[in-house]
Protein backbone atom coordinates (compact mmCIF):
# COMPACT_ATOMS: atom_id res chain seq x y z
CA UNK A 1 0.00 0.00 0.00
CA UNK A 2 1.60 3.45 -0.71
CA UNK A 3 1.33 6.16 1.97
CA UNK A 4 0.35 9.61 0.62
CA UNK A 5 2.44 11.49 3.36
CA UNK A 6 2.27 15.34 2.84
CA UNK A 7 5.49 16.91 2.08
CA UNK A 8 5.95 21.00 2.12
CA UNK A 9 6.52 22.95 -1.43
CA UNK A 10 6.84 26.15 -1.49
CA UNK A 11 6.18 28.23 -5.37
CA UNK A 12 5.53 32.00 -6.62
CA UNK A 13 2.23 32.94 -7.74
CA UNK A 14 0.83 35.99 -8.80
CA UNK A 15 0.00 38.74 -6.94
CA UNK A 16 -3.05 38.97 -8.68
CA UNK A 17 -3.40 35.27 -8.26
CA UNK A 18 -2.79 35.67 -4.77
CA UNK A 19 -5.30 37.69 -3.99
CA UNK A 20 -7.88 35.02 -5.62
CA UNK A 21 -6.42 32.78 -3.50
CA UNK A 22 -7.33 34.70 -0.27
CA UNK A 23 -10.49 35.67 -1.63
CA UNK A 24 -11.37 32.13 -2.33
CA UNK A 25 -9.68 30.54 0.31
CA UNK A 26 -11.91 32.82 2.72
CA UNK A 27 -15.11 31.70 1.04
CA UNK A 28 -14.43 28.17 1.54
CA UNK A 29 -13.43 28.28 4.96
CA UNK A 30 -9.76 26.30 4.38
CA UNK A 31 -6.17 27.69 4.20
CA UNK A 32 -4.75 29.03 0.53
CA UNK A 33 -2.12 25.91 0.92
CA UNK A 34 -5.63 23.28 1.23
CA UNK A 35 -6.92 25.62 -1.68
CA UNK A 36 -3.92 24.97 -4.35
CA UNK A 37 -3.68 20.98 -3.05
CA UNK A 38 -7.06 20.63 -3.99
CA UNK A 39 -6.27 22.06 -7.28
CA UNK A 40 -2.95 20.32 -7.91
CA UNK A 41 -5.00 16.98 -7.10
CA UNK A 42 -7.82 17.70 -9.72
CA UNK A 43 -5.94 19.04 -11.93
CA UNK A 44 -3.83 15.80 -11.80
CA UNK A 45 -6.83 13.50 -12.13
CA UNK A 46 -8.29 15.68 -15.08
CA UNK A 47 -4.51 14.58 -16.89
CA UNK A 48 -4.54 11.28 -16.04
CA UNK A 49 -8.20 10.82 -17.01
CA UNK A 50 -7.32 12.38 -20.07
CA UNK A 51 -4.49 9.96 -20.81
CA UNK A 52 -6.25 7.02 -20.92
CA UNK A 53 -9.44 7.82 -23.30
CA UNK A 54 -7.61 6.51 -26.34
CA UNK A 55 -6.99 2.57 -24.01
CA UNK A 56 -10.77 3.09 -22.95
CA UNK A 57 -12.24 4.13 -26.86
CA UNK A 58 -9.50 1.12 -28.36
CA UNK A 59 -11.37 -0.88 -25.56
CA UNK A 60 -14.75 0.14 -26.35
CA UNK A 61 -14.13 -0.55 -30.20
CA UNK A 62 -12.70 -3.63 -29.78
CA UNK A 63 -16.03 -4.80 -27.88
CA UNK A 64 -18.32 -3.85 -30.87
CA UNK A 65 -19.22 -0.87 -28.59
CA UNK A 66 -19.42 2.44 -30.92
CA UNK A 67 -19.99 5.83 -29.39
CA UNK A 68 -21.66 8.19 -31.23
CA UNK A 69 -20.42 11.77 -32.29
CA UNK A 70 -21.33 14.00 -29.47
CA UNK A 71 -21.47 16.80 -32.06
CA UNK A 72 -24.46 15.45 -34.43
Amino acid sequence: MTENKSVRLNTRVSADTNAWLDKKSEEMAISKSALVAMAVENWRKEVETVATLPTLLKKLEELGIELGDPRQ
